[in-house]
């Protein structure tokens, strides 16, 4: 208990979101409601089930596993960034980095990567891959509830972004080298049959809570029993900063959204669909796209630009997507060096590329 208080006030990122959060109380009002306890006790539920596949060496498997079928780099780069497109779609985005980003390390570990540009990447198409289907974001749920989309409708919305953004990547695997991968030495994996029918059966109730088809506090309580009766060590590897920081974050954004002077403001932006667009990428990178969704709906009956808005706009800053802030934190928590910096740098930068390319590639869907 003593070393998880420690490793909590110890986190600049919880210490920096918490003194935020201290300021926005000061312009703005809380409510209650403003904490997403869905998304909350979700993340938390994901952590600890993650936090059991690394005890238990899965991760470890699959990274060889990777290597195994790949011949050189560029290939791992390519499986990588594809599983987190495609699986982004079907399991969320934040699902996508709590999984892969550990595995990009374990298979660092084997293989030199140039891990803060794939990872980098692996979340821009996190974001991106997440887009294409109502349940790979919340955002998407939200807007197709709202606007009483049909599926269909929501297709063809947003399959068009999908094909451009899948394009984008196969290209920028072309600047990941082709040096040949040395293969490893196969080692024997072994589970208990006991423990991996429980975290199979464990791991389905998670991503059913996840994607909201039953409550989440059923996966949640569902982990911590797995984690009591695989490896109780599991309870003090959780990372309960990022849980706090995500609080704070709501915290924060809940405050901001109560001013005033913003609504004002965004009832004078909200008028043709290009304004709609930009107000929405712009919202995002201050507030992140879930909040700036749920907020301007209210302003427009304009879905397309909005969709589009929020989707390229969850690329840029660390904030515009909690996904982002999850593969900073996923980071931290795996590098034993100094290169946070670095890391939030080539980030920083590559997601800002990619913001002005996904910006035009928007305008031109918009005509």
């Amino acid at each position: 208990m003593t070393t998880t208080l420690k490793r909590i006030f110890s986190d600049k990122t919880f210490l920096f979101t918490f003194a935020l959060a201290l300021l926005s109380l000061i312009f703005g009002t809380v409510r209650a409601s403003d904490i997403d306890l869905k998304t909350i006790l979700a993340l938390l539920s994901l952590i600890i089930l993650i936090s059991i596949f690394e005890i238990l060496g899965i991760l470890k498997y699959f990274a060889a596993f990777i290597i195994d079928k790949c011949q050189n780099l560029r290939q791992v780069a390519l499986v990588v960034l594809l599983l987190s497109f495609f699986g982004s779609m079907f399991f969320t985005n934040d699902v996508a980095i709590l999984t892969l980003v550990p595995l990009v390390f374990n298979i660092n570990r084997k293989v030199k990567l140039p891990k803060i540009g794939l990872i980098s990447l692996m979340t821009i198409y996190a974001n991106l891959g997440s887009a294409i289907t109502p349940i790979g974001n919340p955002q998407n749920l939200y807007l197709v509830s709202y606007y009483h989309l049909k599926l269909l409708d929501f297709f063809k919305l947003s399959l068009p972004l999908g094909l451009v953004s899948l394009l984008t990547l196969f290209l920028c695997t072309l600047l990941f080298s082709k040096k040949t991968v040395k293969q490893l030495e196969n080692k024997v994996f072994s589970i208990k049959r006991r423990d991996l029918y429980l975290l199979g059966f464990t791991t389905l109730i998670v991503l059913l809570g996840v994607l909201a088809l039953i409550p989440v506090w059923i996966s949640l309580i569902a982990s911590l029993i797995c984690a009591y009766l695989i490896e109780k060590k599991v309870y003090q590897e959780v990372d309960y900063g990022i849980i706090l920081t995500f609080i704070n974050f709501f915290i924060i954004v809940g405050a901001l959204g109560r001013i005033p002077l913003i609504h004002d403001w965004l009832h004078q932006l909200m008028n043709n669909d290009l304004s709609i667009f930009f107000t929405s990428i712009l919202s995002s990178q201050v507030i992140s796209n879930v909040p700036a969704a749920v907020l301007l709906s209210k302003f427009t009956g304009q879905l397309s630009p909005l969709y589009l808005g929020v989707t390229i706009g969850g690329l840029g800053t660390l904030v515009a997507s909690l996904a982002n802030l999850l593969a900073l934190r996923q980071y931290q928590l795996n590098v034993k060096d100094q290169s946070t910096l670095k890391f939030f740098g080539l980030f920083t930068l590559l997601n800002f590329l990619y913001l002005l390319v996904f910006i035009g590639i928007g305008i031109l869907f918009l005509r």
